[in-house]
Order: C-alpha cells, then sequence, then structure tokens
C-alpha cells in the first residue's frame, strides 16, 4: 500500500525506474516492520506521511545509467537504506525544531512524543544499516552510508551553533548545507553506480553530480520558506526565520545594504518571537536587495553543474531524468 499521492512532475522524471520504485517501497515496508507496535506505528506514520523518494530515485537512476550490472536485491536494499536514514532524520529534526506538522501532516513527535519518536528514529538508521550488512558485497556502500550520516550529524550541529548570528558567511552556510544535504544527495548516487558496476570515473562523476544536486535543492528549499505557498511547502513561511537560520537569501542582503538597512534587519531578525508582518518585511528588504534572485542563481549554477557531470555517459532516459531532475530541482513549488 502506498499513501503518498505523487507530484504528476516528479512522476515523469521517474518514470524510467517506475517499476524499481515500486519495488523499494514494498521494502521499505517490509524492513519498518517489527514486532514492537509503537516502532512499527511510528516508522509506519513518517513513511506514509509523503515525500519525495528523491534519494532512493537518485540510487537506482544512477545504477540503471552506469548499466553493466543491475543486481535488483542490493540495489532495492540500498535504495530503501537510503530513505530510511532520511525518514530517521526528518523524525529527529522534528524534535529538535518542535515542529507539529511536516508536509501538512502532524509529526510523529507532536502524535507520539518525543522520547519515543528519537528512539524510533534510532531504530530506523539501525535498520538501514542493517539491511545492507547482512551481503558481504555491500561493505562499501555501509561505509558511504555511514559516512554521510555522520556528516549530516556534523551539519546538523553546526547549524545549530550558528543560529541567530548574524555575522555567518557565504561559506559557513555552504558548509552546513554540504553536510547536511549535499553529501547525502552524493551518496544516494555514489552508492548507486557502485551497484550498477561503474568506473571509478562515473562513481566520481556521479558523486560530484549529486553533490551539486544537493546544493541547488537546498538553497531552492531555502528560497521556498520566504516565497514558497504553505499549502504546497506544507510549513508557514518563514519557518527558518523562527528558528534563527541564517540562509544565503539574507546573507546576501547583509552583505549589500547599507548600514541603515542592515541595523533595520538585525533589529526585526532579533524580535523575540517575530510575528508575520515581520517576517514579510524582511522579505520585502531581501527581494529590494536581490537576495532572492542572488540565491536563485547560485542554485542554478550548481544545477548546470549538475547536469555537466552526465557528459560523459550516453544518452539513454536514465540520464534524461538526472538532466532533468537536476532542473527540477531549482523550479520547484514544493
Amino acid at each position: 500500500m502506498n499513501a503518498r499521492i505523487p507530484d504528476p512532475k516528479q512522476s515523469a522524471l521517474f518514470a524510467p525506474i517506475e517499476a524499481d520504485l515500486s519495488a523499494v517501497e514494498d521494502r521499505l515496508l517490509d524492513a519498518t516492520r517489527s514486532d514492537i507496535g509503537r516502532v512499527r506505528d511510528i516508522s509506519g506514520h513518517t513513511l506514509l506521511s509523503g515525500g519525495k523518494r528523491l534519494r532512493p530515485a537518485l540510487a537506482l537512476l544512477a545504477a540503471r545509467l552506469v548499466g553493466r550490472t543491475f543486481p535488483a536485491e542490493r540495489a532495492y536494499a540500498a535504495s530503501a537504506a537510503a530513505e530510511m536514514i532520511h525518514m530517521a532524520s526528518l523524525m529527529h529534526d522534528d524534535v529538535v525544531d518542535e515542529a507539529h506538522e511536516r508536509r501538512g501532516r502532524p509529526t510523529a513527535s507532536s502524535v507520539f512524543g518525543n522520547g519515543i519518536t528519537v528512539l524510533t528514529g534510532d531504530f530506523l538508521l539501525a535498520k538501514s544499516i542493517s539491511l545492507l550488512a547482512h551481503n558481504d558485497a555491500n561493505l562499501h556502500i555501509v561505509r558511504v552510508f555511514s559516512d554521510v550520516t555522520v556528516g549530516m550529524a556534523e551539519g546538523e550541529v553546526l547549524q545549530a551553533s550558528v543560529a541567530h548570528d548574524l555575522t555567518i558567511t557565504p561559506e559557513t552556510y555552504e558548509e552546513v548545507i554540504r553536510r547536511k544535504t549535499a553529501w547525502f544527495l552524493a551518496g544516494c548516487t555514489e552508492t548507486g553506480a557502485m551497484v550498477g558496476g561503474g568506473t571509478a570515473e562515473e562513481i566520481a562523476a556521479l558523486k560530484d553530480y549529486g553533490a551539486h544536486l544537493g546544493l541547488a535543492f537546498q538553497i531552492a528549499d531555502d528560497l521556498l520558506d520566504f516565497l514558497g505557498d504553505p499549502k504546497q511547502t506544507g510549513k508557514p513561511l518563514g519557518t527558518d526565520l523562527k528558528d534563527g537560520r541564517v540562509t544565503l537569501p539574507l546573507i546576501q542582503t547583509l552583505t549589500v545594504c547599507d548600514s541603515e538597512t542592515k541595523a533595520h534587519l538585525t533589529a526585526l531578525f532579533q524580535t523575540p518571537d517575530i510575528s508575520d508582518t515581520e517576517i514579510a518585511t524582511i522579505t520585502g528588504i531581501i527581494a529590494r536587495h536581490g537576495g532572492f534572485e542572488h540565491a536563485r542563481m547560485v542554485a542554478e549554477t550548481h544545477a548546470a553543474r549538475a547536469v555537466a557531470c552526465l557528459t560523459g555517459f550516453a544518452p539513454t532516459p536514465f540520464r534524461e531524468s538526472l538532466e532533468n531532475l537536476a532542473r527540477y530541482v531549482t523550479a520547484r513549488d514544493h
């Protein structure tokens, strides 16, 4: 059973691997079962709450693109493991952020409580490695995903440590999103290429593709926090501002604006319980100073670099999907 409502644009992008994704969905349902009822309930709540299934799709597209071999069980296990790591990270993030909704639905922590949600997230992380570890051929994949998980945790800590800091540099911002998002997508395409029997050069190219895609994806996500439709994104505008996160549009604006505007932005940003009106004021200032255009340009540059990483591969529906995906992530509305 799949309770997710597909995005028509995304469904078209993933059409060449539709059957593979269906098999991964079955694997996810099986892997998240537990004899402990609460673990099963909380895992199922998160699994069926929506989501793009971007990470398993990247692994599958990379494996199919390389095309030398496709050991289905290993490919599906790696793809399912990637999604389980993602699920666990969302559950932990929602506890840290005290979030009550995600994609328009109650978070697991708001339904079941923080403690048991964190523990179930730990279960999913452990289960993701267990899913791979029973096949000795997956050792390299286990190493990649272990490193990815470490990087994600470090990225979240770095993000928390620079929260509310208006002196954050573009370099620090990129380091945060590289660790928390880009390395994970790079790990998905890297492991997919490994499973597909890719050469060292092919694996490196697809890893670079995933890294640039991840940077473009996260910058676009940060733009949606200011400019998206809450009905589409599933979260209120200005969530990052309310949580004290300083993202690229604001960083760029603080770099180019005059001292009076900077002081005004600082006062607004430091307001306790920042209001929707104050968020709208900050959004207007950023728009007038080109902060959104700058961030969009940086995202599109990374998307173009992702596409350039694919030039060494023969034209196939899988390459076309990866190319179109890179363009899609910067133009999406949720």
